[in-house]
């Protein structure tokens, strides 16, 4: 018996979406994700998991309680590291952090030397919806994104419908594209008390039912068609509900904040909160809100269903790209180019009343309870492996 102790392997991962200035939906994906992977890691001690990071964001890593995973600190500043990623200058980073099989977290594969890697590709929105991406972004996305999927050894979606997607435009194996899920926080999104929905609404002076629809405020998450077709309401209903648009961030945002104005003045209820709702304060939205509705044009993953459903508020969702898959029949579908078909789905939805209700909300948490970080991690550890074994063959 062999008295040699086998070397660990070294896996990098990405960590920038972690500490990023802005706080994305990618970075709670790595965040529940990365929680969930480094719980798996008790169990497999022949694995060295490493977070780069730049030298300076390395204490912004603390809060996640990462117990298993060490920092790798990257001594460039994230400005110039992400000059360097966009400009094609980053240099081989093996060369600087070490070999290893490095897990890219943002659409990106950073340049290697002879290290194996993954790289997750969250959507397509560049290639399938074009016109609503930056353009600088997109042109940077559809050269990187292509180049990621040439070199890595295997793609991760979040979705199986993202991932058929991601095979064909590409042109990959679908061998090489795995699905590591995606979950709602149900520690945190879940039904909160009568009393917590009145101090929060208060909070935001949200009066009286409303429906909610939480994402940022750009073409793609299609807030200009949802107002129309909210104003197209009964007047019984109109005359209840408040539509509440909840939303991180803006970008090309002069279209909804028109339509907003043109609601108001033709007497509809229609409150834009950019950038003021807390994370704290979200799940007491969900859970006061008569319906949620979430009708994007196009999305990767979609995580305000799950989040509405765990807070057991029944969802308006779109007939498009992936979202069907992850609501799994526990939504209203509606066409998001049909502003009537929009409007037929909310009225249908606000009219649940006792056990038709009670369904669609017991639907919900079913579907909810499909998703957990723990299977997602597991796939990301599956990936791992694959590649590791490939390696050595």
């Amino acid at each position: 018996m062999s008295l040699l102790k086998t070397r660990a392997t070294r896996v990098v991962i990405d960590g920038k979406p972690l500490i990023d200035d802005h706080f994305s939906g990618v970075g709670h994906y790595t965040m529940g994700l990365l929680q969930a992977f480094d719980e798996l890691l008790e169990h497999e001690p022949d694995l060295d998991v490493r977070i780069a990071v730049p030298v300076k964001r390395v204490p912004k890593l603390a809060p996640y309680r990462l117990r298993r995973m060490r920092p790798l600190p990257i001594y460039l500043p994230l400005s110039i590291m992400r000059r360097l990623i966009v400009e094609g200058r980053l240099p081989k980073m093996d060369l600087v952090l070490g070999r290893g099989i490095y897990f890219f977290t943002d659409f990106v594969r950073w340049p290697l030397a002879s290290s194996r890697s993954i790289t997750a590709v969250h959507d397509l929105c560049f290639e399938k919806v074009p016109e609503m991406v930056d353009d600088n972004n997109g042109r940077f996305l559809r050269r990187e994104v292509a180049n990621s999927a040439r070199r890595s050894d295997l793609i991760t979606a979040l979705t199986h419908t993202m991932a058929d997607e991601i095979a064909d435009q590409y042109g990959l194996d679908p061998a090489k594209v795995r699905v590591v899920g995606c979950a709602a926080n149900t520690r945190h999104f879940y039904k909160r008390s009568d009393r917590e929905i009145a101090e929060v609404k208060e909070r935001y002076g949200v009066f009286g039912s409303y429906v909610l629809a939480v994402g940022n405020v750009e073409p793609r998450k299609n807030q200009a068609r949802l107002i129309d077709a909210f104003c197209t309401l009964p007047a019984d209903l109109a005359e209840q509900h408040t539509l509440v648009l909840v939303g991180a961030g803006a970008w090309k945002e002069a279209e909804v904040r028109a339509r907003v104005q043109a609601a108001l003045d033709g007497g509809h209820k229609v409150k834009l909160l950019l950038g003021q709702v807390s994370d704290a304060d979200l799940p007491a939205l969900y859970s006061g809100a008569t319906a949620s509705a979430y009708v994007s044009v196009y999305e990767g993953f979609g995580m305000p269903p799950l989040e509405s459903m765990a807070c057991q508020t029944p969802v308006v969702a779109s007939r498009a790209s992936v979202i069907p898959e992850v609501v799994d029949g526990a939504a209203e579908l509606v066409d998001p180019h049909d502003e009537a078909d929009m409007a037929a789905g909310l009225e249908r939805v606000l009219r649940l009343e006792g056990e038709d209700r009670a369904e669609r909300v017991a639907a919900g948490l079913a579907n909810v309870a499909r998703y957990d970080w723990d299977s997602a991690a597991r796939a990301l550890l599956a990936a791992i492996r694959t590649v590791q074994a490939e390696g050595r063959a």
